[in-house]
This record gives structure tokens, sequence and C-alpha cells, in this order.
């Protein structure tokens, strides 16, 4: 290529990526996202020569659908176990910080290990999901997702393992439809809602009128949600980005911390009716964990849990303090096979720190393994 056809390249890639730029923040200005998120990451991209990673990189197919909900399916490579694992997250963040990275993802590394993983992908609910109770949502949706798995992988049972308000919402489903559950797993969860910190305080029923909020917008839009996160460390949430500056000639290092926020800022509406009974019933009133919280007409009961139950705690974690998820190492669970396992890391980390392939997965997959039925052993 001769020296004006290389200048004239040069000048259309310079103009090309101005105008993504310009495009990617009149984006952001149009929905007024209150996180930095969507405002920086185009600058940050063109300064390091970087792109966006693929969502959810390890390869997956959908194999059952209810409403907003997809089930996903990721079949490992060379498959050990029958028993398949289904997780269960939150309705307020994504599922794929579960698939993070290739190498950063704790599905692929199960997937490896021999699992055959499925994973709920709750979707964006709309106003058909306005009405959704919590009751439906687990004797619903839940179950199908359940059924759907043990259909889908040719195993009469499966180990459920829930994350954050997933965890949460895992153990009243154990309790209640305890049937093909064979061992439960609860990360990062929720089950003593008086030790909540900054969330507990601010949702008391003095300071926080859940039925107003849902009355007047039905499903809770993500801005609401994505505000209280802001403000629980409105600092840190500004001067990380001064660390990635810093770190402006890391490529890895870029990609890595803008997947994490692109996941971070990808909050979804959380369906209204549920969102009542969850701050209602557990935040204001703590009645999951004294054993009178109800879903539907039915009591949870979570010493009605008799399957094996794993409970994982990040120490450093600021959204689900430990002291949140303590209570399960005592009797609150009817099982005797309980084991609580903790991590020096944060919320997020214990599924996406660079620690967790070697200090947290290997022993979480041990434990799953000894509780887990083999190919061999058949359905």
């Amino acid at each position: 290529m001769n020296r004006p056809a290389q200048a004239f390249q040069r000048i259309r890639s310079f103009v090309s990526s101005q105008v993504d730029v310009s495009r990617s923040l009149a984006q952001a200005l149009q929905d007024r996202s209150i996180n930095p998120y969507p405002y920086l990451k185009p600058l940050f991209e063109k300064a390091a020569g970087v792109r966006e990673p693929p969502i959810s990189p390890t390869p997956h197919t959908v194999v059952h659908t209810r409403g907003t909900m997809r089930l996903l399916r990721y079949a490992a490579p060379r498959r050990r176990y029958r028993t398949p694992i289904l997780f269960v997250y939150s309705l307020i963040n994504r599922w794929y910080i579960l698939d993070f990275l290739p190498g950063r993802s704790l599905i692929e590394y199960l997937t490896r290990q021999g699992y055959d993983v499925y994973a709920i992908d709750w979707g964006l609910a709309g106003v058909d999901e306005q009405n959704l109770t919590l009751s439906e949502l687990l004797g619903g949706h839940l179950r199908s997702a359940v059924r759907w798995t043990q259909r889908v992988s040719d195993s009469e049972d499966v180990t459920l393992y829930g994350y954050c308000m997933g965890g949460t919402m895992s153990l009243a489903y154990a309790a209640l439809h305890p049937e093909g559950i064979r061992n439960l797993v609860v990360q990062a969860t929720p089950v003593d809602f008086s030790h909540g910190g900054i969330y507990s305080l601010w949702t008391k029923e003095r300071h926080f009128d859940v039925d107003s909020l849902v009355d007047a917008y039905g499903n809770v839009p993500p801005y609401v949600l994505e505000s209280g996160f802001f403000m629980a460390g409105p600092v840190q949430r500004i001067t990380k980005w001064f660390e990635l500056c810093r770190q402006i000639d890391d490529p890895a290092f870029v990609t890595t911390f803008l997947a994490m926020e692109r996941w971070g800022s990808d909050a979804v509406p959380f369906p209204g009716e549920v969102y009542r009974q969850f701050i209602r019933d557990c935040y204001q009133q703590n009645l999951l964990c004294q054993n009178r919280m109800e879903v539907g007409s039915e009591r949870v009961d979570l010493g009605s849990i008799h399957c094996p139950v794993l409970n994982v705690i990040a120490e450093q974690d600021n959204i689900a303090p430990p002291a949140m998820s303590e209570p399960l190492q005592g009797l609150l669970v009817g099982t005797r096979d309980r084991e609580t396992m903790r991590f020096p890391v944060g919320h997020i980390g214990l599924s996406a720190s660079s620690k967790s392939p070697t200090k947290v997965w290997p022993k979480i997959d041990a434990w799953m393994a000894q509780r887990s039925r083999t190919m061999e052993e058949g359905a």
C-alpha cells in the first residue's frame, strides 16, 4: 500500500473510532445511567486498544424457556458425573458472572471436571412479570428448571447451587420442594437479614416504603437498584477508575476490569411482587431464619431440608456479610451432612477472582464430587 493510501486508511480508522466513541457516549446519556461504566468504557477501550469480551464465553445451548426465563446447558467435554448442577442466580444482576472470562469461569471449571452444568437466566422482567409471586417463581419457574435439568441430563436428581439471593431462593425451594434435590450449595447467601449492614438499615420499615415503590413502578427499575449499590460505596465506585488509568498499558487488566464493570452495570428489572415480599419478609421482618416465612400458603421450614448442604462464605463480603450466612452452620437446616467453607475474598470474588480457580473452586468441587453419582452408577 502506498503512502497516500496508508495515510487515508489511518485517517478513516481514526474518524471511525471517534464516531464509535461518540455514539456510545450519546447512548449512555440517553439511558441516563448513574454508573460511570457506559461513559468511560469507550474511552478506555480506545486508549488501551482492547475490545469487549463476549458474554458467557463457554459454549451453551438453551434447553427450556418459561416466560422470560431461559435454562442454559453447559455440557461437559467429557462427562464424569450423572448428577447435574443447576445454578440459581439472583434476580438483580445477570447469571453470566458465573461464566465470567475464559480461565476465570466457575461454569467452565466445573464442566472440565466432568459435570453437566445448567444455569437459569431470569431474563428481563416485563409487564407480564409485575404480578409474578414468589410462590409462582419457585413452584413454577424454578420447579420447571429442576425438572428440565433432570430430563435433559437423564438424572433423577440434581445439585442445586444458589448464589446470593439465588441461594436464599434455593433454600426456600429445597424446603418446599425437596424431591429431586440431591445436594444443596449456597454461596454468599443471606439467611439472617438482621446482619445485612447498611442494606438492612436502609430497608427498615421506618425508612423504606416498599409498597409505595412497587405500586408506583410495577417492576423495580434497574437504576433504582443500581443507585443503592452506588450509594453503599460512592467513593470506591469512582476511585477504582484511577487504578485503571495506572494500569492502562496492561491489556489483560483493562479487559478484566471492563468485563467486571459491564456485568456490574447490567442490572435488570426486579419483578415487583417478588421484590415486595422479599423486602418485607426478609429484610424488614427477618422471617426466613425464624422459619416463619410463607410462600403461597406454605411455611418455609429450613429444618425440613435433609439433603447435604454446603454453605460457602466470602469473608470480605459487604453485600451478604458472613453474619448473614453463618446461621446455616448451626441447627437451622435439618440435615446432619452440612459444612461451611470460608474464603478470604469478596462477594463476587468467589466466582470471578484470580484466586478462585486454585483456592476456592477445587474445594467446592471435591465436596460435590463425594456426593454426586458418577456416570457408571446410572440414572
